[in-house]
């Protein structure tokens, strides 16, 4: 809760300065709002660790194995990273630019999935 907390306060500081000076030095502003976001992302770090953590002991009791398991979580760290990238973009000003990297992000996103599918399919082929 505190961490929450500290990060929510971050990103708050981090807006409001954004918002003061976004009319008067746009430039600045958006340095200050991907500075504040760099400090919010590495608040959210430590976060998890825990998070890997409950992931791998999930990962351990329901006996499912990395081939499976390792791309679940690739697909996830590609939406978040392609999200918050599409995100800057749009706040830079370039919606066209942030149309494209959600369309990449959804392709890396398959790409990552394929031998989710791959295993999928031997499956299904070796029930027949």
């Amino acid at each position: 809760m505190d961490a929450a907390v500290r990060i929510a306060a971050a990103g708050l500081c981090a807006a409001l300065l954004y918002a003061l000076l976004k009319k008067s030095n746009g430039e600045l502003a958006l340095v200050l709002a991907l500075a504040g976001a760099a400090v919010v992302l590495y608040m959210a770090a430590g976060l998890l660790s825990s998070a890997a953590e409950t992931a791998r002991r999930a990962r351990e009791l329901s006996g499912l194995t990395g081939a499976v398991f390792t791309p679940l979580v690739k697909c996830v760290a590609v939406g978040i990273i392609c999200s918050l990238a599409a995100e800057t973009c749009r706040d830079s000003g370039s919606s066209q630019l942030a149309a494209a990297v959600e369309l990449a992000g959804a392709a890396a996103a398959l790409f990552c999935a394929l031998p989710l599918v791959s295993s999928l399919l031997d499956t299904v082929e070796a029930l027949l």
